[in-house]
């Protein structure tokens, strides 16, 4: 096909999400959800494969992977730019309240779905527990359910409710801890600033901060023009940006796909 057939093409053919959207965003964010994918299969794979016959190799390096002090380096820094561009995305919204309450339903289904399915494979999958209290998708939630009472004022306004964040991020971590394990009001609070012992878990401090921090940055570099700041794009980065456009789906579906596939592996390869 000529070179003149194609720019016809080009010029005829209407723009779709990869196109009009803001491409840089999509883009880490979609990298970032790949890394959480990743993360999960070596999670899983470490659980299954101690039961397989000749795969004690595959464990170890699973195992290996999954207990280095780099992987917590990573997750945190990984977790801290999917906040961030998570509130660089809210930034752009109109429909913020819509979207809190749907998370805040997905993540209630979340932890009513992971708790039966604790109930029910916990035990034949030789797991400690696989119920999820407090994750991503409720800090999320709750960062835009926040985020609602300040976008109107503009960037100053997302300004003071960084600072707000900021501030009482510092304070769980200085005069908050302390509290957490006596017998009183505070324990139930835990899920705030540290873990509680369940599958996965993430405080609302500091990473509802990093939200804020990414809406402060669209406000001011983005809007009110909403306009990419990458100009050139290339076809390379499609499936990365698809991802990052349907990131909260993936996030959802992608353990029960994983541990699906493990588990008819696990029928195969089981001792």
């Amino acid at each position: 096909m000529s070179e003149a057939v194609l720019e016809k093409e080009n010029i005829t053919r209407k723009p779709g999400a990869f196109e009009k959207r803001i491409h840089e965003i999509d883009f880490i964010r979609g990298f970032l959800i790949g890394l959480v994918v990743i993360d999960h299969i070596f999670c899983f794979l470490m659980i299954f494969s101690g039961g397989w016959k000749g795969c004690e190799g595959l464990h170890r390096v699973c195992s290996f992977y999954w207990n280095h002090d780099a992987r917590g380096i990573v997750r945190f820094f990984a977790l801290a730019g999917f906040c961030l561009v998570s509130g660089a995305s809210t930034a752009f919204s109109k429909n913020n309240w819509i979207r809190a309450g749907q998370m805040l339903a997905f993540a209630a289904i979340l932890t009513i779905g992971s708790t039966v399915a604790d109930a029910l494979l916990s035990k034949p999958l030789n797991l400690s527990t696989l119920r999820i209290d407090f994750n991503v998708i409720a800090v999320l939630a709750w960062s835009t359910l926040f985020y609602c009472f300040f976008q109107k004022g503009g960037w100053k306004t997302v300004l003071i409710g960084t600072l707000v964040m900021f501030f009482l991020s510092w304070f769980s971590y200085q005069h908050f801890l302390e509290y957490v394990d006596r017998e009183n009001i505070f324990v139930h609070c835990a899920p705030l600033v540290r873990p509680t012992g369940n599958a996965d878990w993430l405080p609302i401090f500091p990473f509802i901060f990093f939200f804020f921090a990414g809406a402060l940055f669209a406000s001011v570099f983005y809007l009110p023009g909403k306009k990419s700041l990458v100009k050139n794009r290339y076809n390379w980065e499609r499936p990365l940006c698809f991802m990052g456009r349907h990131s909260l789906i993936i996030y959802i579906s992608h353990i029960v796909v994983i541990i699906g596939i493990l588990s008819l592996l696990n029928v195969f390869l089981g001792k």
